[in-house]
């Protein structure tokens, strides 16, 4: 009987470890497919010129504002002598003062894109109103290559503490800013920009798209950047739009790390086919990220110089 007793116990020991086995191996084998289907995008494009574009476009957004009146068109002449194409700005005027210093400044910003023969993107923030969109649309909008229709609208908070607005929100304000900007009937692209929350609310991206251009994906963390080939195809793929980086940067001291990160960037950007990847910010008082003075200006000119 302890013969018996013994071998069951061999047999059970025997198929259990069989099993342990088995289910560790495919266990691992679906941890290691899984971080291929993670990263191989990334490293796929990151290791070699895949599938450039001759003509890729690099921008910058210029926080002019912070500047003097007589400082803005020598900036100007700076980012456009590093060889960016476009700059992107946000949408400041005062609506109530014709010759406010605001007002001025975006008359002197304009004067020096149009000189160099600069594309302008405009930001429209979220939560201006419609009479201050006329009037600068009126006063500045014939200046003008992009609009950004919405920013971010996966993230719109609504008036509510730490509340979303709800989708129909969302498109009701897109429509309502699309038919205010159509109205003026300006030769210009219009565009919304997403963050990495539009995978949950990827129908935002699919609605919006119907009335839009080209797609904007902002990509600031590292981390962000290695998955940003699964965001790029994630959204062509659902709103059969080209899609362009239109905020890209990392806010640090640390000139190295700004350097390689942002290079790192239009690499991989431009590897993947896409026709072109804007910078945040030219300058940036409140943070780190502007490039201006820093050893990335130079790399970065150095890099458009190369391949743009």
């Amino acid at each position: 009987m302890s013969k018996l007793a013994s071998s069951i116990v061999r047999n059970l020991f025997g198929f259990i470890n069989k099993s342990l086995v088995k289910n560790l191996i495919i266990v691992t084998l679906c941890v290691i497919f899984i971080f291929v289907q993670i990263f191989y995008p990334y490293n796929f494009y990151s290791s070699a010129q895949r599938n450039p574009v001759t003509n890729f476009q690099v921008g910058i957004h210029y926080v002019y504002e912070q500047d003097n009146l007589d400082q803005i068109y020598g900036e100007v002449t700076r980012i456009h002598n590093l060889g960016f194409k476009t700059i992107r700005i946000t949408l400041e005027c005062n609506p109530l003062e014709q010759n406010d210093t605001q007002n001025l400044r975006t008359d002197m910003f304009f004067s020096a894109t149009d000189h160099f023969e600069l594309a302008v993107a405009l930001v429209i923030p979220n939560g201006d109103t419609s009479d201050k969109v006329n009037y600068y649309l009126d006063r500045w909008g014939s200046h003008l290559a992009y609009i950004q229709v919405m920013n971010e609208p996966e993230s719109s908070s609504s008036s509510g503490i730490g509340a979303l607005f709800t989708d129909d929100e969302i498109l009701s304000k897109f429509d309502n800013m699309y038919s205010l900007i159509e109205s003026h009937h300006l030769s210009v692209k219009l565009y919304t920009n997403f963050g990495i929350g539009f995978v949950l609310r990827s129908n935002l991206p699919i609605q919006v798209s119907k009335n839009i251009d080209f797609i904007g994906l902002d990509i600031f963390m590292e981390s962000f950047l290695v998955l940003s080939p699964h965001f790029v195809q994630s959204l062509q793929q659902t709103t059969h739009k080209d899609v362009i980086i239109t905020e890209f940067g990392v806010s640090t001291s640390d000139n190295t790390a700004q350097t390689s990160y942002i290079l790192q960037g239009l690499n991989l950007f431009k590897s993947m086919g896409l026709k072109g990847c804007w910078l945040v910010y030219w300058n940036s008082q409140l943070d780190n990220y502007g490039i201006r003075d820093r050893p990335a200006e130079k790399a970065v000119g150095d890099w458009i110089a190369q391949n743009a």
